[in-house]
């Protein structure tokens, strides 16, 4: 299985994404899918292949991201030490959805350092763009 991830699979080797790959599981769900809630312990990381997701948090489940283009990345927390997910997701239309076990996908980057070097800088950046992206939304500049 081969799905192009977006900025996410630039520049990395045909060999890595290849077990990058078969580590994913692909997921189909129904609008108003409920995936993880804020809290819940951690095991996966998930990227969109179609389809459209609502990331929210609080007590009122107030939205902070919407997951919308392929390769879009949620579920981060599992891979950056978090044992719990600093949000709720939720399918807001029918979604086509890859998921990651966390330890399995750890491994493989373990395994390859070249590529997980490359993989976590892309996260980074894409997480960078996305608070910027909630910083705009705090001031009121819209979502």
């Amino acid at each position: 299985m081969f799905i192009d991830l977006g900025d996410l699979s630039k520049g990395m080797g045909m060999i890595f994404m290849r077990e990058f790959m078969e580590t994913a599981e692909k997921m189909s769900c129904s609008e108003g899918r409920l995936l993880f809630r804020k809290g819940d312990t951690t095991h996966y990381f998930f990227t969109l292949i179609q389809g459209e997701l609502r990331l929210a948090i609080g007590g009122d489940k107030k939205h902070v991201y919407t997951v919308r283009h392929a390769g879009d990345i949620f579920g981060w927390s599992s891979l950056v030490g978090g044992n719990v997910y600093s949000a709720t997701a939720i399918c807001t239309k029918p979604s086509e959805i890859l998921r990651f076990d966390r330890d399995k996908l750890l491994e493989l980057l373990e395994r390859h350092p070249e590529n997980g070097f490359l993989f976590f800088k892309k996260l980074s950046e894409m997480l960078g763009r996305r608070l910027l992206g909630a910083y705009r939304i705090i001031e009121g500049e819209g979502t």
